[in-house]
């Protein structure tokens, strides 16, 4: 794709807590547009805040991702193999001692083994980070809403874009269709090719 559409996301503050939510935003767009380019910062033609309903978001971080966040969260703050307990203040800041970005301060968060928040956003925070179970119904819920939130962001990037600039949107929709045709081609070689394997192993299903 020559031109993505791009959302950034501008934490509300600095501290730390909303650090953390604003890469919990930019994750759940991720999942719900992965054709839009989302970004932290506070400059760009299509600029949002984070809200509590993308907390979520951070429920979807793979594993391999969520491990390299912890361990450059750890690298951050600490030496050698020290425990993390974060006690939140009820500005939002961290009993950490140095000043973290996004990435950062989501990661410390990831690899604390207690998180105590206090503000609104933290108290929701460490609840997400007490999930260890995706399929529980509070994930569930949590994942839910902040696919929702994400939705209401791309609906108003695509509006405002159609608005503004019709040609990159239609260029992304040109585009969009030829990667699902590539896709379609692509399954139906695979299928054809192993299509005996794909029967032989259904009749043992």
């Amino acid at each position: 794709m020559n031109k993505r559409l791009r959302i950034v996301i501008n934490p509300t503050e600095t501290q730390p807590t909303s650090q953390a939510l604003a890469v919990a935003a930019v994750l759940a767009l991720e999942w719900a547009a992965p054709y839009v380019n989302s970004v932290i910062g506070n400059d760009g033609q299509f600029v949002i805040q984070p809200d509590l309903d993308a907390i979520g978001g951070l429920l979807r971080l793979d594993p391999e991702r969520s491990e390299r966040l912890k361990l450059a969260g750890r690298d951050a703050i600490t030496e050698g193999e020290s425990e993390i307990r974060i006690f939140e203040d009820d500005k939002g800041n961290w009993n950490v001692p140095d000043q973290l970005d996004s990435w950062w301060a989501t990661g410390v968060a990831l690899a604390a083994t207690e998180f105590v928040g206090v503000t609104v956003t933290g108290i929701a925070l460490a609840e997400t980070l007490a999930i260890s179970n995706r399929s529980e119904q509070r994930s569930i819920e949590l994942l839910e809403k902040s696919q929702r939130w994400a939705l209401e962001q791309i609906d108003d990037l695509l509006r405002v874009t159609a608005a503004n600039n019709p040609r990159v949107l239609a260029d992304l929709l040109l585009s969009l269709s030829s990667e699902v045709e590539t896709l379609a081609d692509t399954h139906a070689i695979l299928r054809a090719r192993y299509q005996t394997d794909i029967e032989t192993i259904s009749e043992h299903l």
